[in-house]
């Protein structure tokens, strides 16, 4: 509850200086919040969920630069050795991305660097029985990418869905709405 609820007061900030930055220059083109399906990539853990807020800036033609932080708010469960085990993870990173636009929609590729944090009494790499007593706690930065869809419903408003890809740690399929500045 208390990475909920950090969340939720960073997207408030997101919002109050995206809401300033109308006034002046704007360092924000767009934002967004979503949820997203976490997938870990072990067929031993189940789905979990996560918040996802991004930002971003149009920056030359049909490329931009995004900030996006995530934070899981139901964490992927496994069961092993008769004990339940979760998998705690965030991310915070910066894309760059390529918005391709077809009439109403909008197919937009991305590739970025994160810091994530992921955590769990499991070890998340592996299948393999004997080698998933010995858990996972890292903290580091990673390659991450990803495709998304978004719809215009009108000027300023889209809905969109993204696949993003955390190395080999973690999937999310995010759905969520966007408002461009």
């Amino acid at each position: 509850m208390k990475k909920f609820a950090t969340s939720i007061v960073a997207s408030l900030l997101l919002c109050t200086v995206a809401l300033h930055a109308q006034e002046k220059e704007s360092y924000i083109d767009y934002m967004s919040v979503g949820v997203a399906l976490q997938d870990v990539d072990n067929s031993k853990f189940d789905q979990g969920g996560a918040f996802v807020v991004n930002a971003g800036k149009d920056i030359y033609s049909d490329m931009s630069v995004e900030v996006e932080g995530s934070v899981g708010i139901k964490k992927p469960e496994a069961k092993f050795n008769g004990k339940t085990h979760d998998v705690d993870f965030w991310s915070f990173g910066v894309y760059g991305a390529y918005i391709w636009k077809v009439n109403k929609l909008s197919i937009k590729p991305r590739l970025g660097v994160v810091y994530e944090s992921i955590k769990s009494t499991l070890n998340v790499t592996t299948n393999n029985e004997a080698a998933m007593g010995v858990g996972t706690n890292r903290q580091d930065l990673a390659v991450s990418g990803g495709i998304g869809i978004a719809y215009d419903i009108d000027k300023n408003y889209k809905i969109y869905t993204n696949y993003t890809k955390f190395e080999d740690d973690m999937d999310h399929l995010t759905f969520g709405a966007e408002y461009k500045f």
